[in-house]
C-alpha cells in the first residue's frame, strides 16, 4: 500500500505484501517521505511526535445493518476515543511521557499496512482518488492524483462519516431544521436563532458561493485563491453527492439509519450544492466567530445606574463593571495593541449615541412565531426513534477553547511544543470530523466542521500545526434605525403605528421583507404534535432587524428598529482563503507565511502556530473602525453619519420567488438589493505593523490562551464584561510558568498543566485567598473550621480542584470529589459573597426590575443548572463576577491597587469583614440545613447526595453528549478542556534536520 522513502539517517522499513509500512515511525530528528497509493510523495516531519484526540470517536455512520449490533454496544469507532479522553483526568498532573499514547492517538500522515481498514476506490473520472479508513480509529486518509480527485475524496469521506449531521447542519443554516426532523423544540429554537442573525434565502446562499472568485483575487498557483476555493468546493460537493448516490443504491450498508425516523418527505437525502456549504459556514461564522452586539444592553445598564446613582457616579459604576481595559486582565501578549480604546469609549453624550428607552425584547420572539399546525396535518410518526439535539448551537454561547505553547528556548530537545484545541461542545457524533488529506497543494491532517471540511480547519501540515480559540472581538454593532413615514419622511412618534421604513442618508427607505413558513411534522426524531413556524425576515442596509422599541431622537420620542450589523454578513465563506493557505505546504512554510494567512481569516479567533523553530499568534477578525462621534460601547444611530469608517453597501439584485422553496417550506419571496457591505477595516496583512495582536516567539517564551484578552489595550467587545482581574487562563499560566521554572518543557508537561488546570474551581482558586485575608481572625470554632477547609483546598494557589481523590476507580463519572466539603462550601459561599458585596448597590437578584437584571444580561452569575449537562466546560465562570469579587476584596486590603474600582463596594476593612463573616455564617447555616448536620466533615460532594436538598453532587456537572442521530454516548466526568485537541512537536523541518 505504501512505500517509504526515508532520509539516510532512518533505517529502511520492510514493505508488506501490499508494499506498505508496518509501523508508525518512532520519533526522530528528520523528515520522512511517504509514497501514497496514488499521487505524488509527501513529507511528514513529525511522524511520531504528533498526537490528537476527538471524543467520542470519528465514526458518525450508523446503518440499518449496524443498528441491531449497536443496540448491544457502540459501533466501531463511535466511542473508541472516549476512555482515552476522560481517563487523563485520573492521572494528571502526573501523566508520564511514556503513557502519552494511552490518552491521545498518533496523528502522523502514514498508515501502517496492518492498520489499513476499509478502502474505497472510484471509477473515472475519479480513478485517481483513494481513501483508507484506518482500523485503529476510523480516520479517513484521502489521496488524490489531481486536486479535484483529492477534494472529491474529501467530500466522499465526509459524507461517509457525517452525512446525517451534515444534512442537519445545512438545514440549521437555512432555519429549516424543524422542517427536516420534526417539531422538536430544540430544532425550532435553532431555526429561530439562525433566522435572526442570518435569515438567508437560497438565492442569497448561492450568490455567496458564486461570488468567491470575484472577491478573493490573490494569485494562487495558476489561478486565484477565490477560483481555487470555488473549484475545490465543486469537487468536494461532487464527492458528497457520490456518497449520497451510493447510499441510495445500497441503503442497508451505506444509508444513515436516522433518515428512516424522519417525516416521509425527508427520508432520502437531497443532492448537495455549494449553497449548502455556505449554509453550514453561516453557523460557524455566526456562533464561534463573533463578538460584540451588546450595545443596547450596555446602554440600559448605564441608564439604570444613572437613574439610581446620578449620571457621574452611574457612569463610574458602569465602567467598573465594564472592564473594557482592566490593567490587571490576563493577556496572551504583553505588548500593547490599542483598539477601540479612545476617549469616546467613556462618553455618553456624543451625537452618535442612541438613547434607547427600553429593551426591544427577544430577537427570537420578534423574528420567529410558532403555532400548532391546522387539524389534519400529520405525517404519522415512524417507528424508528432517534434524537437530534443541537442546544449548544446558539449565537453568543461562551467558548472555552485553550492553547499552551512554549518556544524553542524552553521546549524539551530545543524545539517548541504545543497542546491546543477548540472547545465546540460534546455531540454524538462529534461536530468536528477528522481527516488526513494529501494531493496537489494539500497536505494536512486535523478536524473540521462537517459540511465545510473541504480543508482541514484545525490541524497540522508537514512541519507545522495550527489551532484556534474564539476571540470574541467586537465585529458586531446594534444599530438604532429611526422608523419613518414614507409619505413625508418624518420619524414615527412613539405611540404611533410602526412602519417598515427607516431613515438613512436623509431618505426614508423601505426595509427588505420576506416571510418564510416551515411545517414541522411529527416524526421519530420529534414525536410532538405538528407545528407551523413562521420567520419574518426584515433588514435595513446594516443587516437583520431583531426588534423594535422607542428612543429619544432630536428631543422627540420616536419608534425605532434594532438591526444587527456584523462585519462578516453576506460573506460567510470569507475565511476560506486562510484555510486554503494553511493546507498548502507550498504557501505555509514558516511563521511569517502563517501570519499572512491568519490575517485573511475574517472571523474573530485567536490563531496559534508551531513549527520546529517558532511559535506564533494572531488574533484575527474583520474589525470595523468606528468614528469618534459615537461610543463603541453603546448603540449608535443607523441614519448614516455614525456608520463604520468607509461603510458602503454591496449592491446586488437577487430574486427569491414566492411559493415553495427547495426545502419544503414556503416563502413570500423578495428582491435583495443590498448583499452585505464593505468598510475601511482595521488593516490586516500579518506583517509586523499589523495592528491586530500578533507575535512570533514572544519575549515571555510561551503563549497561553483560554479565550482571554489578547493583548493590553485591545478592548473587550461591548458584550464582554468579563475581562477583569480574574480569568480562567490564569490556571494555565500559573502551571506552565512553574513547569518552565523546573527546566525544559515537554509535551507531557504541557498536557499535565492543561488537564490539571481543567479541574480547577475558578471561584476557589481566586477568591479564597482574598476572602480569608479580609475575614481575618477572631472567628468562632465552626467558622475557623470552615475557613481551614477552604485554605487546605486552595493549597496556596495550585489547588481548588473538582475531581475524585487520587486513585479512585471509576469508569465514566466520578463517585465523589476530593475535598468535597470545601467544594460544597464554595458552591454556597460564592453567590453569598456576591450578594453581601453587591446587593446594597444593585438590589434583589431575583427581581427583573433590579439593576442586577441589567448586569446579568451582560455578565450572568454562574448557575450549573443553566448549562444542562455541558458541565463547567460550558459555564459562565471564566472571569466576570469572580473578577468583581476578587477586585473588591483586594481593594479593601489595599485601596491603591492598580485596578481599583471607583467605589468601595464592600466598605472599609471593618465593614467588609463584618459582611464577609455574615456571608460565611449564611453559608454554614445553608449547609447545616442541607445536610442535617453542623459538622463540616458531613458536607460531602458525592454522587449519592440529594441535590433537591441543596447537597453537593458531581452529577450536576457531568458532561452529556448531545445526540444528533442514533448514537448514544455515556455521560463523563466534568472537565474544562477542548473537545478536539492536538499535541505536537516538530523535531525537524523541510529546511533542516534537528
Amino acid at each position: 500500500m505504501f512505500k517509504l522513502i526515508v532520509r539516510a539517517s532512518i533505517l529502511a522499513l520492510a514493505s508488506s505484501a501490499l508494499g506498505g509500512q508496518l509501523a508508525i515511525p518512532a520519533p526522530a530528528a528528520t523528515c520522512v517521505t511517504i509514497q501514497p497509493p496514488v499521487g505524488s510523495p509527501f513529507v511528514d516531519c513529525s511522524p511520531g511526535d504528533a498526537f490528537n484526540i476527538l471524543p467520542a470517536g470519528n465514526n458518525g455512520l450508523t446503518t440499518a445493518a449496524e443498528a441491531g449490533a449497536a443496540a448491544n454496544g457502540t459501533a466501531p469507532h463511535e466511542a473508541d476515543q472516549l476512555a482515552m479522553y476522560l481517563n487523563l483526568k485520573k492521572v494528571a498532573p502526573n501523566m508520564q511521557a511514556s503513557a502519552l499514547g494511552s490518552y491521545y492517538k498518533h496523528a502522523g500522515f502514514s498508515v501502517a499496512a496492518s492498520d489499513v481498514g476499509q478502502v474505497q476506490t472510484f471509477a473515472a473520472p475519479h480513478s485517481g482518488t483513494y481513501i483508507i479508513w484506518d482500523k485503529s480509529f476510523g480516520v479517513p486518509h484521502i489521496y488524490g492524483v489531481t486536486r479535484a480527485d483529492t477534494e472529491f475524496g474529501v467530500g466522499y469521506a465526509a459524507a461517509h462519516d457525517r452525512l446525517f449531521m451534515m444534512d442537519a447542519l445545512r438545514h440549521v443554516g437555512r432555519s429549516r431544521l424543524a422542517q427536516f426532523i420534526g417539531p422538536s423544540q430544540s430544532a425550532i429554537d435553532e431555526d429561530c436563532s439562525i433566522a435572526q442573525v442570518a435569515g438567508y434565502s437560497d438565492s442569497e446562499l448561492t450568490y455567496q458561493a458564486d461570488l468567491i472568485p470575484q472577491r478573493y483575487t490573490t494569485p494562487y498557483a495558476t489561478t486565484t485563491e477565490g477560483q481555487q476555493v470555488h473549484d475545490d468546493g465543486t469537487a468536494y460537493v461532487s464527492g458528497i453527492n457520490a456518497y449520497i448516490a451510493d447510499a441510495i443504491a445500497d441503503p442497508a450498508n451505506k444509508m444513515p439509519v436516522e433518515y428512516a425516523a424522519l417525516p416521509a418527505a425527508q427520508q432520502l437525502p437531497r443532492q448537495w450544492t455549494a449553497s449548502d456549504v455556505v449554509a453550514v459556514a453561516t453557523i460557524v461564522q455566526s456562533i464561534f466567530a463573533v463578538g460584540g452586539g451588546g450595545e443596547v444592553e450596555s446602554w440600559l445598564l448605564y441608564k439604570s445606574l444613572a437613574q439610581t446613582f446620578g449620571a457621574k457616579k452611574g457612569l463610574a459604576i458602569w465602567q467598573d463593571l465594564r472592564r473594557q481595559n482592566d490593567p490587571l486582565a490576563p493577556t496572551t501578549l504583553q505588548q500593547s495593541f490599542p483598539y477601540m480604546s479612545g476617549a469616546n469609549s467613556t462618553q455618553t453624550n456624543l451625537p452618535g449615541v442612541a438613547d434607547v428607552l427600553a429593551s426591544p425584547g427577544s430577537g427570537r420572539d420578534y423574528v420567529c412565531h410558532q403555532q400548532a399546525a391546522p387539524s389534519g396535518v400529520s405525517s404519522g410518526a415512524p417507528q424508528q426513534r432517534i434524537q437530534v439535539n443541537l442546544p449548544e448551537l446558539v449565537p453568543g454561547r461562551m467558548p472555552l477553547s485553550n492553547a499552551l505553547l512554549v518556544d524553542a528556548a524552553h521546549g524539551a530537545g530545543g524545539h517548541p511544543a504545543a497542546v491546543f484545541g477548540p472547545q465546540v461542545a460534546y455531540f454524538a457524533p462529534a461536530i468536528l470530523h477528522e481527516e488526513d488529506v494529501h494531493g496537489p497543494g494539500i497536505d494536512a491532517r486535523g478536524a473540521s466542521f462537517p459540511g465545510t471540511d473541504s480543508y482541514v480547519e484545525l490541524g497540522r501540515g508537514i512541519d507545522y500545526a495550527w489551532s484556534a480559540t474564539s476571540a470574541s472581538s467586537d465585529l458586531i454593532d446594534k444599530r438604532v434605525e429611526v422608523l419613518c413615514n414614507p409619505q413625508n419622511g418624518q420619524p414615527i412618534p412613539a405611540g404611533q403605528p410602526d412602519t417598515n421604513y427607516y431613515l438613512f442618508g436623509g431618505r426614508c427607505l423601505a426595509m427588505y421583507e420576506r416571510t418564510d413558513t416551515e411545517t414541522a411534522l411529527t416524526s421519530g426524531a420529534a414525536p410532538a404534535p405538528p407545528q407551523v413556524i413562521t420567520f419574518h425576515i426584515e433588514r435595513t442596509i446594516h443587516g437583520p432587524v431583531i426588534g423594535r422599541t422607542s428612543a429619544l431622537y432630536n428631543g422627540q420620542q420616536v419608534r425605532v428598529a434594532i438591526s444587527y450589523q456584523r462585519s462578516t454578513w453576506f460573506d460567510e465563506l470569507g475565511s476560506a482563503p486562510a484555510f486554503l493557505e494553511w493546507n498548502d505546504p507550498n504557501v505555509t512554510h514558516d511563521s511569517s507565511s502563517f501570519l499572512r494567512a491568519a490575517a485573511k481569516e475574517t472571523g474573530t479567533f485567536n490563531w496559534h502556530y508551531i513549527d520546529s523553530h517558532d511559535i506564533a499568534y494572531y488574533s484575527s477578525g474583520l474589525m470595523p473602525q468606528r468614528p469618534s462621534n459615537e461610543n463603541p460601547n453603546f448603540p449608535s444611530w443607523g441614519t448614516g453619519p455614525y456608520d463604520w469608517n468607509g461603510f458602503a453597501k454591496v449592491t446586488c439584485n437577487l430574486t427569491t420567488l414566492p411559493g415553495p422553496d427547495n426545502w419544503g417550506a414556503t416563502t413570500t419571496g423578495a428582491t435583495t438589493n443590498a448583499c452585505g457591505y464593505t468598510a475601511a477595516w482595521l488593516p490586516h496583512d500579518g506583517l509586523s505593523t499589523d495592528p491586530h495582536p500578533h507575535a512570533v516567539n514572544p519575549p515571555q517564551g510561551f503563549l497561553v490562551q483560554w479565550n482571554n484578552k489578547p493583548a493590553a489595550d485591545w478592548s473587550a467587545a461591548d458584550s464582554n464584561f468579563g475581562f477583569g482581574s480574574v480569568y480562567r487562563v490564569m490556571s494555565l499560566q500559573d502551571r506552565l510558568q512553574a513547569s518552565m521554572a523546573r527546566g525544559p518543557v515537554s509535551s507531557a508537561d504541557l498536557i499535565n498543566d492543561m488537564e490539571d488546570a481543567g479541574s480547577v474551581d475558578l471561584q476557589g482558586s481566586r477568591l479564597i485567598d482574598p476572602f480569608l485575608n479580609v475575614l481575618g481572625t477572631g472567628l468562632t470554632p465552626q467558622e475557623s473550621a470552615v475557613a481551614q477547609l477552604l485554605r487546605n483546598w486552595w493549597g496556596n494557589g495550585l489547588g481548588a480542584h473538582r475531581r475524585a481523590p487520587s486513585g479512585t476507580s471509576y469508569q465514566y463519572v466520578e463517585p465523589l470529589y476530593a475535598d468535597g466539603n470545601a467544594v460544597a462550601v464554595m458552591d454556597k459561599l460564592y453567590p453569598n459573597l456576591v450578594s453581601a458585596i453587591f446587593n446594597p448597590w444593585f438590589g434583589d437578584q431575583s427581581s427583573s426590575s433590579s439593576i442586577y437584571a441589567n448586569v446579568f444580561a451582560l455578565e450572568p452569575l454562574y448557575d450549573p443548572a443553566q448549562y444542562k449537562g455541558q458541565g463547567s466546560a460550558y459555564d459562565g465562570s471564566a472571569g466576570g463576577w469572580e473578577s468583581y469579587v476578587n477586585t473588591v476584596l483586594r481593594q479593601v486590603l489595599n485601596p491603591k491597587i492598580a485596578d481599583a474600582y471607583s467605589q468601595g463596594y464592600c466598605g472599609n476593612l471593618v465593614a467588609c469583614r463584618k459582611n464577609m463573616k455574615s456571608a460565611l455564617d449564611q453559608t454554614i447555616a445553608q449547609l447545616t440545613t442541607a445536610y442535617g448536620s453542623a459538622n463540616p466533615n458531613d458536607w460531602t460532594c458525592s454522587r449519592s447526595n440529594d441535590t433537591s436538598k441543596g447537597q453537593c453532587n458531581p452529577k450536576v456537572e457531568d458532561i452529556k453528549f448531545s445526540a444528533v442521530g442514533a448514537q448514544s454516548i455515556s455521560d463523563i466526568a466534568w472537565i474544562n478542556r477542548p473537545t478536539f485537541q492536538q499535541v505536537v512537536q516538530f523535531p525537524a523541518s523541510r529546511l533542516s534536520s534537528g
